[in-house]
């Protein structure tokens, strides 16, 4: 199968990479030259517009950074909806609001044209069972856990749901190391008895944020991404319009999604989110409070 793979950056190349490297053939489009310069190194056929890539595809794959950036890729002049044949199926891995998932989804859907949700998050997609089942070999060339959350829009709920858990917990693990440390509690010997407690997470035994406690984890290599510091906060964002469009309330997600756009605005923003503890420093004995 011939993919067309259209956005080709931080998320996407490396996706790209995985389909390359399992005999898939890729045609690539992106708006920054050195994105597609970078996906054509990797092995892709370059595109001049996202209409060229997906008319040469047999399906098509987008990983985009923003709501705006999907309508445009789709919607806009030379986009997919351009090139794309009916019955045809693209697929949209980016992380963004349901509610554009929705709505490209039904522009397609007048021209014949099938459309899935399917962001990165252990494999979640939304809409027809049997599209999920033809895309299923080429998501499974990039991931694992592949599974059908529901109807289209259904998989952007359920990665907002799972970054707003690992968001608001990552912060929750920074404040409580951070306590412990302004005590002089040994952090290896803190995390090992909330490791055998009811505070034990999987944040903390896979990303803990704390350096040289878990060798794998990004605050162990100087807290490179991973999972951008920025890209949380953008995805506590989403998972925070997505409760007040249903008039869900929430209070943790809105504090936490605040404590990262505040980590960005002090030069934290493209280090991996775990970097909020680094942002969370005691204040001066000589302040006030």
């Amino acid at each position: 199968m011939k993919v067309a793979f259209i956005g080709t950056g931080t998320m996407g190349q490396p996706m790209l990479a995985n389909l390359v490297k399992k005999g898939f053939q890729t045609i690539a489009y992106d708006t920054a030259p050195g994105a597609l310069d970078a996906a054509v190194r990797l092995g892709a056929e370059r595109a001049g517009s996202a209409a060229e890539a997906a008319s040469a595809g047999e399906l098509v794959i987008t990983m985009l950074p923003s709501s705006a950036n999907v309508e445009a890729a789709y919607l806009g002049a030379g986009g997919i909806v351009e090139g794309v044949m009916p019955r045809w199926l693209c697929v949209d891995m980016s992380t963004i609001d349901p509610g554009t998932s929705q709505r490209v989804a039904a522009r397609l859907k007048e021209r014949g044209i099938r459309f899935l949700d399917a962001p990165v998050s252990g494999g979640v997609g939304g809409g027809d069972a049997g599209d999920l089942a033809e895309a299923r070999p080429v998501l499974a060339a990039m991931g694992s856990n592949i599974i059908h959350v529901g109807a289209v829009g259904a998989g952007e709920v359920a990665k907002l749901c799972n970054n707003l858990i690992s968001g608001t917990v990552a912060v929750a693990v920074s404040e409580a190391f951070r306590i412990g440390e302004a005590f002089g509690v040994d952090p290896k010997i803190l995390t090992s008895v909330i490791a055998k407690s009811s505070g034990g997470t999987w944040v903390m035994e896979h990303m803990h944020p704390v350096p040289g406690i878990v060798e794998s984890a990004a605050s162990s290599r100087q807290y490179m991404p991973g999972f951008m510091t920025d890209l949380m906060a953008k995805d506590l964002g989403l998972a925070v319009s997505a409760a007040r469009e249903k008039r869900v309330p929430v209070v943790v997600a809105p504090a936490a999604q605040q404590l990262y756009r505040m980590a960005s605005s002090h030069g934290l923003g493209r280090e991996d989110f775990s970097s909020v503890y680094k942002f969370l420093k005691p204040s001066s004995e000589d302040a006030p409070v």
